[in-house]
């Protein structure tokens, strides 16, 4: 690129940056104004103490922080002994369970990488003296949970938009007519699993991949919940606690942005996808464990860690490329006929994005050494006939870097590598192809994003990534963002996160045509990262919607010893995927 290129590129950049916060406060203020919105939501907390859990502390801070919902009111609920017993559902002690409390104490005990959700707090304090307290008598009458008519009428002169239910005494259905958009209720395997006992136990007993978590809205007059949001998460198969945070840490900021998402768009952001069932059983599938389930599964958890231990003391993990040169596309190929590029020992290869120059194919990709436990971004030269030079480095940072996307606009390459250590979304441009590289811009700040991927259409630019958080993972939630130019602003999709499922979130490769119909690849991280890969066909992309559906998978079964596949893309004939085995640690 020349002087004159240089000089306009970095004026675009700094008139870009210049507008970015410009026009994020435009766009707030177009929603207040389309929706008549003149005063917060107006939300009621639904509790049987102020001792909770730190998860239900984190959503009244985020509401009380926050400059669209008011906490007006704390419905706090007195309750006779047997009531409160019989519904109690938290980590500690269910049932009288003598083993269950051996186990909770030695696993909140262990290695985490989440604090725990339940871990009691006070919210006195983070209510404030000021805040409204109505306490009520709850008592019970065939089978269902009631007030006293006095006590709806003073929860109901105060034109509450919400009520949360975190009292954890089960749901009065007469609230559900006590405020305009009902009663929300959230917990784990909450629709198409009713389960009772300690929260997120009986997925990691059963060995299940997934963990579901749900928040629910029930109103009067319907005589099923919407579902407002539903997640799934990877089961942490070697602790409860580390379940049970991954789920409710997550759900503790979908309460918080739902009722942003009420205030900023209306009564609209409640719909629920009409894809998404709505499951009611009148019975728990499980109960609380008793000593000899208990038995059993210290047990299994026993041998599940000694495994993993032994795993990690004899084998190391290491990615490899694997390409094929034809014609034929990925959904039709035989991966048998795939043949392998292997790294060389004290590293591993992975996350290729192939170019096609000049009558070669330039390879680029993670390069992770296991010294450093650090990668940075290579590049190999290949040639039509798939021989290929050795790999040289053009990227490095002190930081992490993988997934390095690459994009052309403009007759210039551009490269989005993964930098979530760095907590942004870095831009870089190619000033010397193959092998220069210089930083343009932070396209998304404060965010621990990973596998941006960008794609163009209908005049937009889309940017598709998964966003983690300290308190749970980077591979469930799917958000997009849209922009003018691939140098942004960057707009969030409405409906961020457009898609919550590990099994088929986090990108894995370009966005593709086939036959006419979009396909983006996508992971499947439920049983570990890139275990799977899912092609998803995209039948919606628009400001307002998003929409996908799966249409085949690629196991990584198609040679003995492979275990994961998290990258797929092309460049004319050449067809690049990267695969996941283990090898001894003397090899490694």
């Amino acid at each position: 690129m020349d002087s004159v290129e240089a000089v306009t590129l970095s004026q675009d950049i700094d008139s870009l940056n210049t507008s970015e916060s410009a026009h994020e406060k435009t766009r707030s203020e177009t929603f207040m104004a389309e929706k008549g919105r003149t005063g917060k939501v107006q939300v009621a907390l639904a509790i049987s103490s102020f001792r909770q859990p730190a998860w239900v502390n984190r959503v009244i801070q985020g509401i009380i922080g926050s400059d669209f919902a008011d906490i007006a009111l704390i419905v706090k609920y007195g309750t006779d002994e047997n009531l409160v017993k019989s519904s109690k559902n938290s980590p500690a002690s269910p049932c009288g369970s003598l083993l269950w409390d051996v186990y909770f104490k030695w696993d909140n005990e262990s290695i985490c990488p989440y604090s725990d959700p339940f871990d009691e707090v006070d919210i006195h304090s983070a209510i404030g003296s000021e805040c409204r307290v109505l306490s009520v008598e709850a008592f019970q009458k065939d089978g269902q949970i009631n007030l006293t008519d006095a006590d709806m009428t003073g929860i109901r002169e105060n034109r509450l938009d919400v009520i949360i239910d975190l009292g954890n005494i089960g749901r009065a259905r007469e609230l559900c007519g006590l405020a305009v958009y009902g009663v929300w209720t959230a917990g784990a395997s909450y629709n198409s699993k009713f389960r009772k006992g300690p929260p997120s136990f009986w997925e990691v007993m059963d060995n299940e991949s997934t963990t579901e978590l749900t928040l629910q809205m029930s109103t009067s007059g319907k005589s099923c919940d919407t579902v407002l949001y539903r997640s799934w998460t990877a089961t942490d198969m070697y602790s409860v606690k580390g379940n049970r945070s991954k789920v409710y840490w997550k759900l503790a900021k979908a309460i918080v942005r739902t009722l942003r998402n009420l205030y900023e768009l209306g009564p609209g952001a409640l719909e629920q996808d009409p894809a998404t069932p709505v499951i009611i059983e009148s019975e728990p599938r499980d109960i609380c464990p008793n000593n000899t389930q208990m038995a059993v599964f210290m047990a299994r958890m026993a041998m599940k860690r000694f495994r993993l231990w032994l795993k990690n003391y004899t084998r190391k993990e290491q990615w490899l490329l694997a390409y094929s040169i034809n014609d034929i596309p990925i959904i039709e190929r035989n991966l048998n006929e795939l043949q392998y590029i292997e790294p060389p020992k004290g590293a591993f290869w992975a996350d290729p994005f192939p170019i096609e120059k000049d009558g070669k194919f330039f390879i680029f990709f993670e390069e992770f050494l296991y010294e450093s436990m650090k990668a940075h971004i290579s590049v190999m030269e290949m040639d039509l006939n798939g021989s290929h030079k050795a790999p040289v480095k053009i990227l490095e940072r002190d930081y992490h870097l993988s997934y390095p996307f690459m994009f052309e606009w403009q007759n210039d390459l551009f490269m989005i590598p993964e930098t979530k250590g760095n907590r942004a979304i870095e831009l870089y441009h190619c000033v010397e192809f193959p092998h220069k590289w210089e930083f343009v811009k932070a396209l998304v700040e404060e965010v621990q994003a990973v596998d941006t991927t960008l794609f163009e259409k209908d005049g937009l630019w889309w940017l598709f990534c998964n966003i983690g958080g300290k308190d749970f993972a980077s591979n469930d939630e799917l958000n997009l963002f849209y922009s003018e130019t691939p140098l942004g602003p960057w707009t969030p999709h409405r409906k961020n996160p457009v898609k919550s499922d590990v099994r088929s979130s986090r990108p894995a490769g370009r966005l593709f045509y086939r036959n006419g119909d979009l396909f983006r690849p996508a992971q499947d991280c439920s049983k570990r990262m890139g275990g799977a890969m899912c092609l998803n066909r995209v039948t919606s992309l628009t400001t307002k919607d998003f929409k996908e559906e799966l249409v085949t998978r690629i196991e990584p079964n198609w040679i003995k010893g492979l275990h994961g596949v998290h990258t797929l893309n092309t460049a004319g004939r050449l067809t690049m995927m990267d695969c996941f085995r283990y090898i001894p640690k003397s090899l490694a």
